[in-house]
């Protein structure tokens, strides 16, 4: 459960953005914040505005950037749908490839630097392509080997995402934190999709690539602003070393790598349903891509309101809250399969949207309380390879297995697999009893 649907338009309900721990709970720590019960307003402190303006302009060039990259390899002399295959495999394959370097990385270093020299990165790898694409030079190996170093990017940038927050954010502050960091990127994605889109159709896919890239440097600009107390970090120890420290952190918490191994389920299924077999019932069924793009708006729509449903949640049991939530994502799919009318489906993905940010928000929250600062990001990062691991294997073979078995039975097989997968983890004891004060204190 992260937070993108593979092919699914606006990103969609891959659920797990980052976990948190079982067994003892683990240490308060908030790194650069004093780790008290001070409920300071996220958006009264400059250094986390600041983070969270830099995250927002560069999610809406990233919206815009695969868009982009899309149609500039679908117009090559042989773009078709294989090179488009190889292109996108050449962002993600990397980016899982080299996830735990990045999470090792990641504890070393400041984490604001590690996101600077990502963005800056990507920005080189968007701009490589644009000129390519600008001057009539670009093919199909050339745009791969510039998504390989995007992708490598991708892996340096999201496990240092969350141990940012921690930094920057006081534990009592940090649920509002994490609601005002998804709605900025909310927001951004849904209007890089428009702008990307607009950009494509005016003026072609090369100038939707330059704005990315363009926002990447202002991204990373932003980021090298940040002035951060010196937090505690892993030296001395070598790689292997310090990747068997991470997982000790990550398997020590029963109800994280539980709720992981969930969401493993859930995201897989949830991308086949969004990704394959919605559209496939939408063209066949309820009318098309206009229907379609109805489901996914309202999709966008139930995230925002999720953002804010999320902002005022106070519960003592958050990883029961979460988990019940995110069981709403099977929503749609029953819909979808059963032949329900276009309005009940764009309503049971509103409801998804805010089911998909309640828990995201809890979940973010909780991780950021229980992981130390110093492990964060490599928690993150085995984190982010549970969650999103079955989603290739599980599209290949979809694309095989649905078309045999009928779209419609297929969505109502997904949507009792999202169900029971999402609940799954109520059956253990360290998801069921797990407390915590909304103040950020463990009991």
């Amino acid at each position: 459960m992260t937070d993108t649907v593979a092919g699914a338009g606006p990103p969609g309900p891959d659920v797990s953005g980052t976990v948190a721990g079982a067994g003892p709970p683990g240490p308060d720590v908030s790194g650069t914040v004093e780790a008290g019960d001070r409920q300071v307003d996220p958006l009264r402190e400059r250094r986390f505005v600041t983070f969270a303006a830099a995250r927002t302009i560069s999610v809406f060039g990233n919206a815009m950037g695969p868009l982009a990259l899309t149609f500039a390899v679908l117009d090559l002399p042989d773009g078709s749908a294989p090179a488009l295959s190889l292109v996108l495999a050449a962002i993600s394959v990397p980016r899982i490839a080299l996830m735990l370097l990045g999470g090792v990385i990641g504890d070393r270093l400041p984490r604001h630097l590690v996101l600077v020299a990502a963005e800056l990165m990507c920005g080189t790898a968007y701009a490589a392509m644009t000129v390519l694409v600008l001057t009539g030079r670009a093919g199909v190996a050339s745009l791969a080997v510039c998504a390989a170093v995007a992708g490598t990017a991708s892996a340096l940038l999201l496990p240092s995402l969350n141990g940012l927050t921690a930094e920057l954010v006081a534990p009592g502050a940090r649920q509002r934190g994490n609601a005002v960091l998804r709605l900025g990127t909310n927001t951004a994605t849904v209007a890089g999709f428009a702008a990307g889109g607009t950009l494509i159709a005016w003026l072609g896919p090369g100038w939707a690539l330059a704005l990315d890239t363009a926002t990447f440097a202002v991204a990373a600009g932003l980021l090298a602003r940040l002035r951060l107390d010196r937090a505690r970090r892993t030296t001395g120890r070598n790689l292997p070393a310090q990747l068997r420290d991470g997982w000790r952190e990550f398997v020590s918490r029963r109800w994280l790598w539980q709720i992981v191994l969930a969401a493993a389920v859930v995201n897989a299924a949830v991308g086949v349903t969004f990704g394959l077999a919605g559209p496939l019932v939408a063209r066949t069924h309820l009318g098309g891509a206009g229907a379609w793009s109805a489901v996914l708006a309202g999709y966008a729509v139930g995230m925002f309101a999720g953002v804010l449903v999320a902002m005022r949640v106070r519960t003592t049991r958050p990883l029961r809250v979460a988990v019940l939530a995110v069981s709403m994502l099977g929503l749609p799919a029953l819909l979808l399969g059963s032949g329900a009318a276009l309005p009940v489906v764009v309503l049971a993905a509103v409801l998804a949207g805010v089911a998909f940010d309640v828990f995201g928000v809890l979940w973010e929250t909780t991780v950021q309380s229980e992981v130390p600062v110093e492990a964060m990001s490599r928690v993150s990062a085995y984190e982010w390879l549970g969650a999103v691991g079955l989603g290739p294997p599980v599209m290949i073979a979809a694309g095989f297995v649905v078309p045999e078995i009928g779209v419609r039975p297929a969505l109502l097989c997904l949507a009792g697999v999202i169900f029971v997968a999402a609940l799954v983890p109520l059956v253990s004891s360290s998801v069921r009893h797990y407390e915590r004060q909304p103040d950020g204190r463990v009991h």
